[in-house]
C-alpha cells in the first residue's frame, strides 16, 4: 500500500467533491463536514460515474439505477443488489490530501 498525494486540501471545498486519479485508480473525493473521504469514482453495479450522482448527507446515489452507498464505509444502502463501494483511507498532511492505494 502506498500513500499518494492527490491534491491541495484548499482545492476540495467544504461540502464538495472532486474526481482524481491515484495509482491508476479513478477516485472520488468528498468533503463531508470538513473531513475528506475517498471512494471509487465508478458505481460497482453498472459502472456509472458517481460524480454525476447526488450526495445526501453521508450517502452518494448512483445516477443510473439509484443505488445508494454510505461514503465513509462504502456499504450499499439501497438500490440494485451489487457489491459495496470501495473506499480508500485518506489523510491530510502539510495542506495536501493523500490517499492510500494498493
Amino acid at each position: 500500500m502506498a500513500w499518494i498525494d492527490v491534491l491541495s486540501r484548499e482545492v476540495l471545498a467544504r461540502g464538495r467533491r472532486m474526481e482524481v486519479e491515484a495509482g491508476g485508480a479513478a477516485l472520488l473525493l468528498y468533503d463531508l463536514d470538513g473531513v475528506v473521504h475517498a471512494t471509487a469514482a465508478v458505481c460497482p453495479h453498472q459502472a456509472a460515474w458517481l460524480i454525476q450522482g447526488r450526495v445526501d448527507g453521508e450517502a452518494v446515489e448512483c445516477p443510473r439505477h439509484m443505488g445508494r452507498f454510505h461514503i465513509p464505509t462504502g456499504v450499499r444502502l439501497g438500490g440494485p443488489v451489487c457489491a459495496d463501494l470501495r473506499v480508500y483511507r485518506t489523510r491530510v498532511e502539510g495542506g495536501r490530501v493523500l490517499v492510500e492505494v494498493a
